[in-house]
């Protein structure tokens, strides 16, 4: 496996991480790879911004090393928003843990946009992969991920 396919940023990787949706990429044209998402239990402002989280990642959630994000500044824009209320919304135990999830999201967007949707740009770019492949950072995504498992998954 290539380093970048090891470093593979998919949009999502930091909103399915705040999701914890547990699922895989979405299926491609001419991929016969499924999805295998589990969606969310909305019953909380929380949960519900979680899934809306969810709903504005949707758009680059299956995209490809190599494919573009097809109208990348409101798909970002959508995305930017969504982090801002799930943050809001997140208990204090984690809001420290969405931040720094958060920072790394808002790069791989500032990528995307000024790169046109390119996602290569993203899965090259070695502070994505420093910052993914820190302790810390995987550390707040998986008490990210336990926290939303247990109070938001069906």
């Amino acid at each position: 496996m290539t380093t970048v396919r090891r470093h593979v940023l998919l949009l999502s990787v930091a909103l399915v991480l705040v999701a914890g949706c547990g699922g895989s990429l979405a299926t491609q044209p001419g991929s016969s790879r499924q999805a295998t998402t589990t969606p969310a239990r909305a019953s909380n402002p929380f949960c519900e911004a979680v899934q809306a989280g969810r709903d504005a990642a949707e758009p680059v959630s299956g995209i490809g090393i190599g494919r573009s994000v097809g109208d990348v500044d409101q798909v970002a824009a959508n995305v930017r928003r969504a982090n801002q209320q799930v943050t809001a919304l997140a208990p204090q135990e984690i809001r420290a843990d969405f931040d720094r999830v958060n920072q790394l999201a808002e790069r791989q967007l500032e990528l995307l946009e000024a790169n046109g949707g390119d996602t290569m740009a993203v899965a090259r770019d070695p502070e994505i992969a420093q910052a993914r492949s820190d302790p810390a950072y995987q550390a707040a995504s998986q008490r990210i991920n336990d926290y939303v498992r247990s109070n938001c998954s069906p």
